[in-house]
C-alpha cells in the first residue's frame, strides 16, 4: 500500500521562512519517524510536516495517517476532512486523539489510541482484509527494547539537531501532564545499548537533545548512559529535575564528561503551595538556586520551564517569577500559560467546577487562557505571562545572559546554544507579546 503520514500543525504557512525555521528546530518531533519505523517494509511511505509542506498529496494513496497535539486538532481535522471526501481512509493519532477518541473519530475512520507501534501494523492488515476497527488501543505498553529507530531517512527538511527518545512513561503525575495518560506510569528506559548505537546512526554529528520525561528519574540508568556515551564526543540537551541536580555531583560530573551543554528543567512555580498541591511536586522551591550553582559549577547551561496561573497564584506571582529567574541565574527560560489539556487531572477538575471556558483547542497551545484563574481575571493572567516574557527577553537581558555565559565558561558550544536558545525564546515571546 501507498501511506502518507502527516504531523498536523497549527502554524502551516509552508514557504521558504517555515522551511529554514524548521530547519533551526531545537526540539525535533520524532512520532511520525517511529510510526514508519513501525510500518512492515513492503509498504511505500511519505512523511508530510504540516509546518512546512503542503499536506493535500496529489498522488495516489491508500491510507492517511494524522498525529496530532491538542492546539493542532483543528487543522489535523481539516486535513483529515479533505482526505475522507476522496474516499481516502484516514487514521488520526497521537496525543489529542488518544485524549478524546470519539471526537476525534468524528473526523476519521479508525483512531489509534496510545502509543502505535503494535496497533500500527495490526491496523494495516485489517485494512487490507477490509476490516479496519474504529478504534485501536494495545493492551500493554511497547517493552522498551522495542521501540524502534526513527526513520528519519524520510525526512525531507533534516533539522540540524537530532533527537532521540531514552525511554517512555513518567511516574510524576503532574496534574496538568499529558505524558503519564499516553505512556503510562512506569518508567521504561531503553537499553543504553540500543541508545548508543542509534546516536552513532544519527546524521547530526554535533547535537543531540535526549527526549525522556527526565532522565534524573532513574539515576542508575543515567549514569550508565552517560558513561558509554563519553567516547560518542557528542554535545547534546537533556532533561531533569531539581532535586536530583541540586544534590548528585556524580551525575553531573558524568553528564558533563558525556558532552552534555544543557539541562531543561522544569521550574513550575516559585509558590511552594502551586508546587506542592497543584503542580503534584513533592520538593522544596529552595533547591533551585541550588541547582542551578551546581549545574554553573560543572560549567553547563540550565533552561527553566514555568507555569502561571495555579490555584494559589495571586498577582504578584508574576513579578516573583521573573526576579527568581533572574535570581537563580538561569540561562534561558520559558513562561507559559497553566493550559488544561484534555484528558489530564487538571482539565476534569476544572471542567467539574465549571471553570473551562472555551473548547476550541487551538487556544490550547500555553499562551491563551482556557479557564477561569481562581485569584485573577483571565486578561491578568494572559498580561501578567505576556509582560514577564517580554521583560525576560529584552535585547538588554538577553545580550547580558549570553555575556555571562561567555565569561562563565569560555566554551564555544555553551556560548552557541545559550545564545541560540535566548535568540528563539525572545522571537517565540515577542510573537505572545503581539497576540
Amino acid at each position: 500500500m501507498k501511506i502518507l503520514l502527516i504531523n498536523a500543525n497549527m502554524h502551516y504557512s509552508h514557504t521558504f521562512t517555515s522551511q529554514f525555521l524548521y530547519k533551526l528546530n531545537s526540539n525535533p518531533i520524532l512520532v511520525l519517524q517511529q510510526l514508519a519505523a513501525a510500518t512492515p517494509k513492503e509498504h511505500w511511505i511519505k512523511l508530510i510536516d504540516d509546518r512546512y509542506d503542503n499536506p493535500f498529496y496529489n498522488g495516489k494513496i491508500d491510507l492517511v495517517g494524522i498525529s496530532t497535539l491538542t492546539p493542532s486538532a483543528p487543522r489535523a481535522y481539516e486535513i483529515a476532512d479533505v482526505y475522507r471526501k476522496k474516499g481516502i481512509p484516514v487514521v488520526l493519532g497521537g496525543i489529542h486523539a488518544s485524549a478524546v477518541p470519539e471526537e476525534a473519530k468524528q473526523h476519521a475512520d479508525s483512531v489509534v489510541i496510545g502509543e502505535a507501534e503494535r496497533s500500527w501494523p495490526q491496523l494495516i492488515s485489517d485494512l487490507k482484509n477490509g476490516k479496519i476497527k474504529p478504534f485501536y488501543k494495545p493492551d500493554f505498553k511497547v517493552p522498551p527494547e522495542d521501540i524502534p529507530e526513527p526513520r528519519r531517512d524520510l525526512l525531507r527538511i533534516k533539522p540540524l539537531m537530532s533527537a532521540i527518545a531514552t525511554s517512555r512513561g513518567c511516574p510524576y503525575h503532574c496534574s496538568f501532564c499529558t505524558l503519564t495518560h499516553l505512556h503510562g506510569s512506569e518508567y521504561r528506559p531503553r537499553p543504553v545499548e540500543n541508545v548508543i548505537e542509534e546516536i552513532r546512526h544519527t546524521p547530526r554529528k554535533f547535537l543531540v537533545f535526549l527526549h525522556d520525561a527526565s532522565l534524573t528519574i532513574n539515576r542508575d540508568y543515567a549514569k550508565a548512559l552517560f558513561k558509554a556515551m563519553i567516547p560518542l564526543k557528542r554535545k547534546f540537551i537533556a532533561y531533569g529535575s531539581a532535586p536530583i541536580l541540586s544534590k548528585d555531583d556524580e551525575l553531573l560530573k558524568l553528564s558533563k564528561k558525556a558532552g552534555c551543554i544543557t539541562w531543561c528543567v522544569g521550574f513550575e512555580s516559585i509558590c511552594q503551595d502551586s508546587l506542592k498541591s497543584d503542580a503534584n511536586k513533592g520538593y522544596s522551591v529552595e533547591s533551585y538556586e541550588m541547582m542551578v550553582k551546581k549545574i554553573h559549577k560543572y560549567r553547563m547551561n540550565t533552561f527553566g520551564s514555568f507555569v502561571l496561573g495555579f490555584d494559589h497564584d495571586t498577582l504578584d506571582i508574576f513579578d516573583k517569577t521573573l526576579q527568581a529567574a533572574y535570581d537563580f541565574g538561569i540561562d534561558a527560560a520559558e513562561f507559559n500559560v497553566l493550559t488544561p489539556f484534555p484528558i489530564t487531572r487538571l482539565f476534569k477538575q476544572l471542567d467539574k467546577e465549571g471553570r473551562i471556558l472555551t473548547r476550541d483547542w487551538e487556544k490550547y497551545d500555553l499562551h491563551n487562557v482556557v479557564y477561569q484563574p481562581k485569584n485573577m481575571t483571565p486578561e491578568e493572567l494572559y498580561n501578567g505571562v505576556a509582560n514577564i516574557s517580554t521583560r525576560f527577553y529584552s535585547p538588554e537581558k538577553t545580550i547580558q545572559r549570553i555575556a555571562n555565559v561567555t565569561f562563565k565558561t569560555r566554551r564555544f558550544p555553551n556560548i552557541l546554544i545559550v545564545g541560540a536558545l535566548n535568540i528563539i525564546m525572545a522571537r517565540f515571546h515577542l510573537e505572545f507579546s503581539l497576540l
